[in-house]
């Protein structure tokens, strides 16, 4: 996808981050697998900005959630993930009880093999 520029809204360098394009909210997210780097947008609503904003634990979970489900598209693991994905998973992890958020993490470890919880917290370490 093409690089989008616009008022930065959040994030700072190779990091997701949120760009004020002509009034839409775009959150992009950089995603490495192997020897290929690429980057990924999707529109979002002020009220998920909102909580990006103010929760660094949703926001790392939205990072980690997307970015390994991301990665299994470019490496043809997956197919892409739709705007009305990432809509999806973003209304799950921004706005649902967070029993819920943590049943989707838990969802994601088992279908992936990973453990989520560990880069959420290298995440969350760095916004001290």
């Amino acid at each position: 996808m093409a690089a989008i520029s616009g008022k930065r809204r959040m994030g700072d360098g190779y990091e997701p981050h949120v760009d004020d394009v002509e009034g839409r909210l775009i959150y992009s997210l950089p995603v490495d697998s192997g020897h290929v780097s690429l980057s990924f947008e999707y529109e979002i609503e002020a009220g998920d900005l909102a909580v990006l904003l103010d929760d660094a634990y949703r926001r790392a979970v939205l990072h980690w959630v997307v970015h390994t489900k991301l990665q299994r598209t470019i490496t043809g693991l997956a197919g892409e993930i739709s705007q009305a994905d990432f809509r999806a998973l973003s209304l799950e992890i921004l706005h649902s009880p967070i029993e819920d958020v943590e049943r989707t993490i838990d969802a994601v470890n088992r279908q992936h093999n990973i453990r989520l919880q560990h880069y959420i917290r290298l995440d969350l370490a760095q916004e001290r």
